[in-house]
């Protein structure tokens, strides 16, 4: 099955609300001409890309249909924010921007309303947790999340070795941009084909919450000096 229309279109926008959200490179500055400085300077206040992975899986979900879709679904997005929320608790730890740390504190609340949302529907909908879901989803799907995991992981890792302070403030911001892109990824499919409606409402929700933080985040970025 290709993806849905309303899929690659939203995935297209996310593509184009990243670009416009980039903060503009000067015309006149030749690339050449750039000093060594300026330009790690630059690379440090970009949200780092978001994982091909994600876009994998994005594809894998438009595959699926009804239960197999949802339980998929879930078994992907609970275990997405739980990541999330841990790494919004090592903002509150080590962050000093209000701005940012007011985003981590509204971020932790959202997400775990989400994941005690996703588990209980779980097992309302299907009898199942979300260890059995991951069990039951395919095998292409399972392998998708587990590098997902390993990907977040490996980010928790990268976060742990910055010292408090602003220069957290800014690494947690470049990592938590693509980690909301990839959650946005994987909200587009049940957003629109789920059978459950409160699914599909709970989809939007988060696509429309960690739309409006990454702009925000990106604006941040954009005015910081490094």
């Amino acid at each position: 099955m290709k993806p849905s229309i309303a899929r690659q279109g939203a995935v297209a926008a996310l593509a184009a609300l990243a670009f416009t959200l980039t903060p503009a490179t000067v015309a006149w500055s030749a690339p050449a001409e750039t000093p060594a400085a300026e330009q790690n300077k630059a690379a440090h206040l970009q949200p780092l890309p978001t994982s091909p992975v994600a876009y994998e899986f994005g594809e894998t979900l438009a595959k699926l249909s009804g239960r197999e879709l949802e339980v998929t679904f879930l078994a992907a997005i609970i275990p997405h924010h739980r990541d999330a929320v841990e790494m919004a608790r090592l903002e509150l730890e080590r962050g000093v921007d209000p701005r940012i740390r007011a985003h981590a504190e509204n971020m932790i609340a959202n997400q775990r309303h989400q994941i005690e949302q996703f588990t209980r529907w779980l097992q309302e909908w299907y009898g199942l947790t979300p260890e059995q879901a991951l069990r039951e989803a395919p095998e292409e799907a399972r392998k998708e999340i587990a590098a997902m995991e390993e990907e977040s992981r490996r980010t928790m890792a990268e976060l742990r070795e910055v010292p408090a302070g602003k220069r957290f403030d800014i690494e947690f911001v470049r990592r938590i941009i693509p980690h909301h892109n990839s959650g946005i990824i994987e909200f587009l499919e049940p957003q629109s084909r789920a059978d459950h409606a409160h699914l599909k409402v709970a989809a939007t929700t988060g696509i429309i919450t960690q739309e409006a933080q990454i702009a925000d985040f990106r604006t941040w970025l954009s005015e910081q000096d490094g």
